[in-house]
């Protein structure tokens, strides 16, 4: 007999109920099972990082698809698509393609994370995917700034730098322990050389290299040296994390205000090849010219010095300086971005500002909604100062093309206004042809006394951006459909933009231009080397950007002064690098 047995409980009060006590037991019984599963979820993401990005907001869950670029992603994006929404609990998703997300909107209790993870590998496996495209360092894999498996990558090097610095100081009790320095050496030149690290990684496909090469790195540094760059790259992996978690912090705190329903979430797949082989990196060049003049002097130092000592000046010319100023220029301005609301969807984006060449400004992103009177011609001897005071008393920015009548006066568009005479016509056109996009004419009775001329407004901020890319030494391209565009002499050359916008983009790159764009056009900002997405309030996000600054001018502005910036940072991190070497081998 149970213990419990004698334990009558007084169920009658509840037999007044309609329900039957096991049916108000439910919610209560599905309430704690599913706590009991995220808890359960939890601890095991935490002992096994999950392969498969995964972040969730209170009615939300974002988690990674794959499959959705290149040929038959769009096929891949409705499936996965279908299959969630299957789900009882999900009211609807849709697949994000530019981050590689699919955006699921839950209701409660929500479906648990290994559900809906199952409904999209099995979409995702429904047919043999079609090859995606290649993603090369230009136009990397968009990483979603809520994380994914990069931070288990950067949380295993951590771990294996701080066993490292433990493993340097136990071998200063048991000096006999110690490994040949030239094995921490080797792994060094194959994870600091782009060629042989491309090689590595081709011969490994990617992932398992990627993940492993920092680790071994950093655990044979510990057995062979001091822990002297062990410690270096602890700082610089405490930093990286610093600006992983600023730009968490800025998503969890922007994504209310960008994502209101699927109709903000949904984003077509972009293209990310570049037209032909994309510049040599300067830091990369100095990495390749550095290390193959450390290797002709270790052959000719070895014949006298010895071939330890031959290897050991060959070992002296592997270039760190130069990526350890990028990475900290880099994390600095992520940090400092983050905090200002900027979305860094790409973070690799940053740490590619110091090679761009060429600012692309779309003229749509830099116009407002409004418009201003940039030219006016008097007809027939008309006063000019009480003319004037008729045109901005009747004159409404909100509504520009209206029709306005005041004590006799009318302001309209000329083919609305009753005139006798001059219909102004002619002057119309010679207000477009000299920059012009609207005209209305301005009457007194049925008298036309004036012709006016408008344009949309700056949007605040565009001036800034100017003025930044002509401070980065940057060539600066406007984009425009206006053959005669005013207000921009900025420019130092004027590219089609609209649906030919990508083409112009392309065709820069082409030339061997490494382009910065702002514009809120998605397809564009994918295309681009570095895309600044601007959108403004109640548009949808302009999905496929590297960096996010919403309506934000000033913010795209910093991003342009800091291409000058890192650029410096390279060159002077290379004379640095140039300089340690030297000192090494002598």
């Amino acid at each position: 007999m149970s213990p419990l047995s004698p334990l009558h409980l007084p169920l009658a009060p509840l037999r007044l109920l309609p329900l039957p006590p096991m049916q108000l037991l439910a919610p209560i019984k599905a309430g704690m099972a599913a706590g009991v599963r995220d808890a359960a979820g939890a601890v095991g993401r935490l002992v096994r990082p999950s392969q498969r990005g995964i972040w969730s907001y209170p009615g939300r869950y974002y988690i990674e698809v794959r499959g959705v670029h290149g040929i038959g992603g769009e096929q891949v994006a409705r499936r996965v698509e279908r299959a969630i929404e299957e789900h009882p609990r999900v009211r609807w998703a849709r697949v994000n393609a530019p981050s590689e997300r699919v955006v699921v909107a839950v209701g409660k209790p929500p479906p648990s994370e290994q559900d809906l993870v199952a409904r999209i590998e099995r979409a995702e496996g429904q047919e043999p995917v079609a090859p995606t495209e290649e993603f090369d360092e230009w136009a990397p894999e968009p990483r979603h700034p809520s994380g994914g498996a990069k931070e288990a990558q950067s949380l295993a090097v951590v771990a294996a730098d701080v066993v490292g610095l433990s493993v340097a100081t136990a071998l200063r009790l048991t000096p006999w322990l110690k490994l040949p320095t030239e094995a921490a050496a080797t792994l060094s030149i194959i994870q600091n050389h782009p060629r042989l690290r491309r090689l590595a990684l081709a011969i490994t496909r990617g992932q398992p290299t990627e993940a492993a090469l920092p680790v071994l790195t950093a655990l044979t540094q510990g057995l062979a040296t001091r822990g002297g760059g062990l410690a270096l790259d602890l700082v610089q992996r405490a930093a990286l994390w610093r600006e992983a978690e600023a730009e968490g912090r800025a998503w969890a705190a922007m994504e209310p205000q960008l994502v209101h329903g699927p109709q903000d979430v949904v984003a077509e797949p972009i293209v990310v090849e570049r037209p032909g082989e994309p510049p040599k990196d300067t830091v990369e060049r100095f990495a390749e010219r550095s290390m193959a003049a450390g290797a002709a002097a270790g052959v000719l130092a070895a014949p006298f010095a010895g071939p330890r000592r031959g290897f050991a000046v060959a070992f002296s010319s592997v270039p760190k300086a130069p990526g350890a100023g990028r990475e900290g220029f880099a994390t600095s301005l992520g940090q400092f971005l983050a905090l200002r609301g900027v979305l860094a969807m790409d973070r690799s984006s940053l740490r590619r500002l110091g090679q761009v060449d060429t600012v692309v400004l779309d003229e749509a992103a830099l116009r407002g909604d409004r418009y201003e009177p940039i030219d006016l011609e008097l007809l027939g001897g008309a006063d000019p100062e009480p003319t004037a005071e008729r045109l901005f008393d009747l004159f409404d920015p909100d509504e520009p093309l209206e029709t306005r009548h005041d004590n006799g006066w009318v302001l309209g568009s000329l083919d609305r206004l009753e005139l006798t005479g001059r219909t102004g016509q002619q002057t119309a056109a010679r207000l477009r042809r000299r920059g012009s996009e609207r005209v209305l004419g301005l009457a007194r009775g049925t008298t036309l006394q004036a012709v006016v001329g408008l344009a949309p407004q700056t949007v605040p901020g565009a001036e800034a951006v100017a003025a930044a890319a002509r401070r980065a030494g940057s060539r600066i391209v406007l984009a425009t459909d206006r053959p005669h565009p005013t207000g921009f002499t900025f420019a130092d050359a004027v590219v089609p933009a609209g649906h030919r916008l990508v083409a112009s983009v392309r065709s820069l790159q082409a030339d061997g231009a490494v382009v910065l764009l702002l514009s809120g056009n998605r397809r564009a900002l994918g295309a681009a080397d570095c895309g600044v997405g601007v959108h403004r309030g109640g548009e949808p996000p302009a999905w496929g950007a590297h960096l996010l600054v919403g309506a934000d001018l000033e913010s795209a502005g910093l991003i342009v002064d800091a291409v000058g910036v890192a650029a410096r940072v390279d060159r002077e991190s290379a004379l640095l690098s140039a300089g340690g070497s030297a000192v090494g081998a002598v």
